[in-house]
């Protein structure tokens, strides 16, 4: 079966920042040898992941050195957290596969979306990236750079950039490629880079940070995946579906998710975007969509915990 594997992007950081990349690199060890079950099981899976720490760190330590270098834009850190999250990923791969003998290639795509002309101006949700400044510097920044800002309580000021709907996944031959040749794929880090198309028609990039859930739909159906797994951390899902972990796996109807989106406009921002992904994707001919936390997958790999999103009714209580 194709899967695709969308990671929450706090699952491949360092649990600790005193750790750094030696954190970061234990982190992804971990997640590949989790992950490592869908392949002994026989699944094909492409990995998309986010990286909202990573560009925030990218951000601050620009920020920080910016009386001495140039800064970066947000289109920039976006690639440069994909080739980096993307490498640390590929090659936890290629060790943990040599040790399982197992004889399979893996790639990294640096992946670009197109984002409508219009998003970045209209779009509703506003999200917080990279460090706090205090007011005298966002005033600063207000003017100089034009940005927006968001006021995050006992943290300070942190610039908002919109968050914007994918519409086409421009390295999606590339990816589709890679998939047909049974290789490991991971793409798409942080909902891809957003790009436009200028008047002259050439690419560009965005000022904006992707839906990654909506772009882990894109590649599942680009790849023709049957099922989309979101791992997220524990926390996040049981606030969601107030749950017990020792719940096991509970299956909710695609009406039942329909009216669950509709009701609980206060679920956690991270799973409301997943769900309503989720909702698109099943409308839309996918078979299921599962939210498991990294504790649940290793322990039942045949994806046998969790939250299931089903499009059919044959299902158990609802949450």
């Amino acid at each position: 079966m194709r899967i695709v594997v969308a990671l929450d992007g706090e699952l491949l950081a360092a649990q600790s920042v005193g750790l750094g990349i030696t954190g970061q690199r234990q982190s992804i060890g971990r997640i590949v040898e989790i992950l490592g079950g869908l392949v002994k099981a026989g699944h094909k899976i492409v990995i998309t992941h986010g990286n909202s720490q990573q560009v925030g760190i990218m951000l601050l330590r620009a920020e920080m050195a910016s009386h001495a270098v140039y800064t970066l834009p947000l289109d920039l850190c976006g690639a440069d957290t994909q080739g980096a999250t993307g490498y640390l990923l590929q090659q936890a791969w290629q060790n943990w596969l040599g040790e399982q003998g197992i004889d399979k290639a893996v790639s990294t795509v640096v992946t670009q979306v197109l984002v409508a002309d219009s998003d970045s101006s209209e779009a509703e949700q506003l999200k917080g990236i990279g460090p706090f400044f205090d007011q005298e510097r966002m005033q600063a920044y207000q003017s100089g750079r034009g940005w927006d800002f968001v006021m995050v309580p006992g943290r300070g000021f942190q610039r908002a950039v919109p968050t914007v709907i994918p519409r086409q996944i421009i390295e999606a031959g590339t990816i589709q490629h890679l998939v047909d040749l049974d290789q490991i794929v991971i793409c798409a880090g942080g909902g891809g880079v957003p790009v436009k198309r200028n008047a002259q028609g050439r690419l560009e990039g965005v000022e904006a940070v992707v839906d990654k859930a909506h772009t882990a739909v894109l590649v599942a159906q680009l790849v023709q995946a049957e099922t989309i797994v979101f791992v997220s951390a524990w926390e996040r899902i049981e606030r969601a579906f107030s749950l017990s972990i020792s719940d096991g796996m509970v299956c909710l109807s695609l009406a039942m998710l329909d009216e669950l989106i509709e009701q609980r406009e206060t679920v956690d921002d991270t799973i409301r975007t997943k769900l309503v992904a989720s909702q698109e994707f099943l409308h839309e001919g996918g078979k299921s969509v599962l939210l498991v936390s990294p504790e649940q997958l290793k322990q039942k790999p045949n994806l046998g915990w969790g939250v299931r999103l089903v499009a059919d009714e044959i299902v158990s209580s609802p949450v």
